[in-house]
């Protein structure tokens, strides 16, 4: 039941009123002298007032402040609760009351604390990170310290920046694939690498860890980004040791045999055709023998630039071993190889070597035929060069 006051509370006897008790938040009922007409039971426990004692309510300091202030504050021993007030005015039979309603607002507020110290502690941690942090909607919201430096631009300056704005041209395509394909797939993270251009237009190798950050309507992206100019930079040069041949800076024979799979799958599933060309120089033995094998290097760089310039970009060159080369011609049928591979020894017969003058080659040319295996192709090729050498050198055998 409602507890009555004074002779005000006449008026409010109404079973109207009734339904307040059923509220699950705490109300209370004061006249236009803010003097307490009736309150819930909520309103009651929360002020440890009982229905026998209720004569203390007047004791409470309520006045004009509880329902101009957007906030009421009670403690109770080492707690404290916040409450939201909503004030609203009635007139009842003739007299004016205000309902204050009291709504919890110490959870809230807490949240709100937990999020500020989150936010504060996130900020203190990502500017002593080594990796660049970014966060964006569209526009760039948050930068640290390191990428600022990594970018040259000032955290004022990323505000104005859409992030893919700071990436290489032909990098802005695949990064808006894989930002589908995280939205689309809602995968926690999806890590790429791309080339951030800086303020001072220099290419800088990144890799980006990106992470959605959905709050309500709205959806972020976290980049966690890291320099890997100087690991791609010492790939590079593992690369040139494991895939380049030293002496002359074309493929070697490792890497001939990994592109030649390729190409070789390939031919075979779409039915294309592949021809190899293999050739050595004729009597190198005598030109290391009597130029010694400083000049015997030089003939091989020479030569090696020179038929460099004369095979299409999609061809693969590479030094076998010693003397020998091979090409690998994709989408070419024999009889263009063997049209190359004449044209390219008759401009090394015509070409002036260093110290040593005019050298001849060989050459054996062959297609892959049907289901043939590589072994037997590179077997052919083997055997058309042998042939070419049988048949007085300085000339081109297609088998």
């Amino acid at each position: 039941m409602m507890q009555v006051f004074n002779n005000m509370s006449i008026l409010l006897k109404d079973e109207y009123f009734d339904f307040i008790n059923l509220l699950s938040y705490p109300v209370l009922i004061i006249d236009s002298n803010y003097v307490p007409q009736l309150a819930n039971k909520k309103f009651l426990s929360l002020h440890e007032i009982s229905t026998k004692s209720i004569s203390k309510l007047k004791d409470i300091v309520v006045n004009d402040k509880i329902i101009k202030e957007l906030e009421y504050i009670l403690e109770r021993k080492d707690k404290k609760i916040i409450f939201k007030v909503i004030s609203s005015e009635i007139v009842f039979k003739g007299e004016k009351f205000y309902i204050i309603s009291l709504f919890d607002f110490s959870r809230k507020n807490k949240a709100y604390d937990e999020l500020f110290f989150i936010k504060k502690m996130f900020e203190n941690v990502s500017e002593n990170l080594p990796e660049g942090i970014l966060l964006y909607e569209d526009y760039i919201t948050y930068s640290n310290p390191t990428f600022e430096k990594l970018s040259g631009y000032s955290g004022k300056e990323l505000l104005l920046k859409k992030f893919v704005d700071l990436l290489e041209e032909f990098d802005k395509e695949s990064f808006y694939i894989n930002i589908e394909k995280l939205l689309l797939h809602r995968k926690s993270y999806i890590e790429q690498e791309l080339q951030l251009v800086s303020k001072q237009e220099k290419n800088i190798w990144i890799r980006i860890k990106t992470s959605l950050i959905i709050d309500m309507d709205k959806t972020f992206f976290l980049n966690v980004i890291t320099d890997i100019s100087k690991k791609k930079l010492e790939y590079e040069k593992l690369s040139k040791i494991a895939y380049f041949d030293a002496l002359t800076g074309i493929y070697n024979r490792r890497k001939f045999n990994e592109l030649f799979l390729i190409e070789y799958k390939r031919a075979k599933r779409y039915k294309r055709d592949l021809c190899g060309l293999f050739f050595d120089i004729d009597h190198f033995k005598k030109i290391n023998d009597m130029y010694g094998h400083d000049v015997g290097d030089i003939v091989l760089q020479e030569l090696s630039n020179l038929v460099q310039k004369h095979v299409r970009e999609t061809d693969f060159f590479a030094r076998w071993g010693g003397e020998e080369f091979i090409v690998l011609l994709p989408e070419t049928n024999a009889e263009n190889a063997l049209r190359l591979g004449e044209y390219i020894r008759t401009n090394i017969v015509q070409y002036k070597f260093t110290k040593v003058g005019n050298v001849t080659v060989s050459f054996g040319v062959t297609q892959l035929k049907g289901q043939e295996q590589q072994k037997s192709f590179l077997k052919r090729l083997d055997n058309a060069l042998y042939k070419a050498k049988q048949e007085g050198r300085n000339c081109s055998v297609s088998l």
